[in-house]
């Protein structure tokens, strides 16, 4: 294993940030130092940015309430503030997590602060990103049936029925995946029943852009119905390497491991087909590596997102 260790340290009472990579063989009680080098001095020249080792030390948790409680009365607004994830320190921006309506956002507080005088102002305060979401990155969300996915599914059925002058009836949310992109797009899984009373499954792709109270629906489509496999029907997933697949594939070989004291490696998703169960059973094709040799698994992962349970 070669590992690279960020550190702090302090040099004649100035800290300086360095990196280490280290080497270390376990089963021979080995280990080296291969590189130790600076990469960040504190005693920044005045203006300079840098990066602050312990964001979560009570100073800037108190600094980040305080950004939050200056959004909340100047905006009317009811975050709530969760964890501090990053802190940068000018001679503070602080990057913060907080709940709005239950939905964990992330904001970035810019704060003025001269302590000889007692003084702090907050001078920008903005969104930077929803649920911690990589740009371009698609995750799933836990809690579907929350009212803004519900609002969202409602207002995707409406446009559906006006634009072709149909008449479904929104039944329930059934998943919810989110991108980040200028905004937010949302991929959302719902039944509806059509006017025969048919029950069917439709996937719906949303555009919402919240600071411009904007959202546009840029694909609706049957998934599982008439024309589909009905519902319990097995079908291909596309983008197979997101992150939730690669989870549920590290997950299936834990388990495996446990159970059956073994030591597969994770190596990548090959093939992922979904059906509509209580839940969703997800089939991943996988490939790993069992004592240096490379083999294709096929594991079967029964998951209720709601409930937050996962079953190999």
């Amino acid at each position: 294993m070669m590992y690279y260790i960020t550190l702090a340290t302090i040099n004649v009472g100035k800290k300086k940030i360095y990196e280490a990579k280290i080497w270390v063989k376990e089963w021979e009680d080995f280990e080296k130092v291969v590189e130790f080098k600076l990469v960040g001095d504190d005693s920044a020249k005045l203006g300079g940015i840098i990066n602050v080792s312990f964001p979560n030390n009570p100073e800037f948790q108190d600094l980040a309430c305080f950004a939050m409680q200056d959004y909340n009365k100047t905006h009317n607004a009811h975050l709530e503030f969760v964890e501090n994830l990053n802190v940068k320190e000018q001679l503070v921006s602080v990057t913060l997590a907080a709940t709005d309506a239950g939905n964990k956002k992330e904001y970035e507080a810019k704060i003025w602060v001269k302590e000889c005088e007692d003084f702090k102002k907050v001078i920008d305060f903005k969104l930077v990103s929803d649920n911690s979401a990589k740009i371009g990155g698609i995750i799933n969300v836990l809690l579907p049936n929350n009212p803004q996915f519900q609002d969202l599914a409602h207002f995707v059925v409406q446009k559906y029925n006006k634009n072709q002058k149909a008449q479904l009836e929104f039944v329930e949310v059934l998943n919810v995946k989110e991108q980040v992109v200028a905004g937010m797009m949302y991929y959302i899984t719902l039944a509806a029943t059509d006017d025969a009373g048919k029950k069917k499954i439709y996937e719906a792709k949303i555009w919402v852009k919240e600071w411009e109270d904007f959202k546009k629906v840029i694909e609706f489509k049957l998934l599982i119905g008439d024309d589909v496999p009905i519902l319990g029907g097995i079908i291909n997933v596309q983008g197979i390497n997101n992150l939730v697949f690669q989870d549920l594939a590290r997950f299936a070989i834990q388990d495996h491991n446990k159970k059956e004291n073994a030591h597969l490696e994770f190596v990548e998703v090959l093939n992922v087909k979904e059906q509509v169960v209580v839940g969703m059973m997800c089939y991943i094709t996988l490939e790993a590596t069992d004592a240096g040799y490379t083999k294709i698994y096929e594991t079967k992962i029964w998951v209720k997102e709601w409930e937050n349970f996962k079953e190999v």
